[in-house]
C-alpha cells in the first residue's frame, strides 16, 4: 500500500558540533571584513611610508589569516572556545593596526567598531569587554612599536577606500544575522512539531492530543454543539508483534495511521493514544454520524492489507461516546469512549460500540 511521505526526523550524518558550526558562520564574515578592511587600513598606511614587513603582515592578516583560522578551528576538539580566542586575536590585531595607522580617525573607528560588534554578537557584554581589553593591549603594543605620532585627519582617499567597508560589511553581517534568525525560527518550529507528534505515525502524541481534545470538549459544551469521541485499537496486536516482530508491528501502525487520515475529515482531531490504541474527536458530530464514520474506517481497515514487508489483514475495534448533558468533564467523556471500546472487545472484536448511559 502506498503511504504518504512523512517528515524524516533522522539523518544519516551526524550534525556538526556547535563549535564547528560557529567557525563556519564566522568564516565568511571574517573573509569579507578583513578583505574590505585591507583597503581602508592600507589607504591610511600609504602616507606613512612603512617598509615591506608591515605590508607583508597586513596582506597575510587580511587574506591568509581567515583561512588559517577556519582550518584550525574546525580541526581542534573545542572549536567554539578556539573561535572565541581567534576573535580576541582579531581585536588585538585591530588595536595594533590602529596604532600603525597613527590613529587615522575614520579607519580606526571602523576597525574597532566592527570588531566590537562581532564580539558583542558572539557572546554578549562580557565577551565585548574582553574584546575591548584585547584592543587596548594591541593598541599599547602598537604604540610601543610604531611610536606615538597621531594623525587624526582622514584624507579623501582614505574616506573613499573606507566606503566599501563602511557600507558592505554591516549589510553582510545583517544578512547573516537574518539568515541565522530564520534558521533558528525554523528549528524552533521543528522542535515544536516534534513535541506534538508521535515519532512513528506522525499523528498527534497522547499529551498534545489530550490538550486539543479537551479544548474541543470545552468548545462543544460552551456552544451547545454535538461532538463525539472514538477510541480504537488493533485486535490481537500482541500476536502480530510476537509472530512477525516489532518492525512489522511498526509498519502496521504506520499503515493504520494513514488509513485513518484518509478516511477522516480534516476537522477531526486524530492522535495515537498509546501502543496500538488511537483516538479521534469528531467535532459537530453526534453518535449516529460518528458510528457511520467509525464503520467506514473499520471496513476499510479490514479490507486493506497493512504493512509493506509483510502484508497483513488486521481488524480494529472501536468505541464511541457523544457528549451529553450529564457528561461532567473531559475525563468522563474519555472514560465513556474507553468503556465502549471495552464492550466492542468483549463482544468479539472487529466491531463498533456506542456508549449508552
Amino acid at each position: 500500500m502506498n503511504k504518504p511521505m512523512m517528515a524524516d526526523t533522522s539523518s544519516s550524518s551526524q550534525p556538526a558540533p556547535v563549535g564547528r558550526r560557529f567557525a563556519r558562520r564566522v568564516y565568511p564574515a571574517r573573509i569579507l571584513g578583513l578583505g574590505l578592511g585591507f583597503f581602508s587600513v592600507g589607504a591610511a598606511l600609504v602616507p606613512l611610508s612603512y617598509g615591506f614587513w608591515v605590508w607583508f603582515l597586513l596582506i597575510m592578516y587580511a587574506f591568509a589569516w581567515p583561512h588559517i583560522a577556519y582550518l584550525y578551528a574546525t580541526r581542534v576538539s573545542d572549536s567554539f572556545a578556539t573561535g572565541k580566542r581567534q576573535l580576541l586575536f582579531d581585536s588585538f590585531c585591530g588595536g595594533l593596526w590602529v596604532a600603525a595607522m597613527a590613529f587615522n580617525l575614520l579607519p580606526s573607528v571602523l576597525v574597532l567598531t566592527m570588531l566590537s560588534m562581532n564580539n558583542m554578537a558572539t557572546s554578549g557584554g562580557r565577551f565585548f569587554g574582553f574584546g575591548l581589553l584585547a584592543q587596548l593591549t594591541g593598541l599599547l603594543l602598537g604604540v610601543a612599536i610604531f611610536g606615538w605620532y597621531p594623525q587624526w585627519d582622514s584624507s579623501l582617499t582614505v574616506v573613499i577606500a573606507s566606503m566599501p567597508f563602511l557600507i558592505v560589511h554591516p549589510l553582510a553581517v545583517g544578512m547573516m544575522a537574518y539568515s541565522f534568525a530564520t534558521r533558528l525560527h525554523e528549528q524552533k518550529n521543528s522542535l515544536k512539531l516534534l513535541s506534538r507528534t508521535d515519532g512513528l505515525t506522525g499523528l498527534y502524541n497522547r499529551r498534545y492530543w489530550q490538550l486539543r481534545a479537551a479544548e474541543e470538549f470545552e468548545r462543544s459544551r460552551r456552544q451547545g454543539n454535538p461532538a463525539s469521541l472514538i477510541m480504537l485499537d488493533i485486535d490481537h496486536f500482541k500476536k502480530i508483534n510476537d509472530q512477525y516482530g516489532h518492525s512489522i508491528g511498526d509498519e502496521v501502525l504506520e499503515a493504520l495511521s494513514y488509513l485513518l487520515q484518509i478516511n477522516l475529515r480534516s476537522i477531526d482531531i486524530l492522535g495515537r493514544y498509546g501502543g496500538e490504541e488511537f483516538a479521534v474527536v469528531l467535532p459537530e458530530t453526534d453518535a449516529q454520524c460518528a458510528q457511520e464514520i467509525a464503520e467506514r474506517v473499520r471496513l476499510a481497515v479490514a479490507k486493506e492489507p497493512l504493512g509493506e514487508k509483510q502484508s497483513l489483514k488486521c481488524t480494529i475495534s472501536l468505541g464511541i461516546a457523544e457528549i451529553s448533558r450529564s457528561t461532567k468533564d473531559f475525563d468522563e467523556w474519555l472514560n465513556a469512549a474507553d468503556k465502549a471500546l471495552y464492550d466492542a472487545k468483549a463482544a468479539g472484536r472487529n466491531r463498533t460500540c456506542v456508549y449508552r448511559e
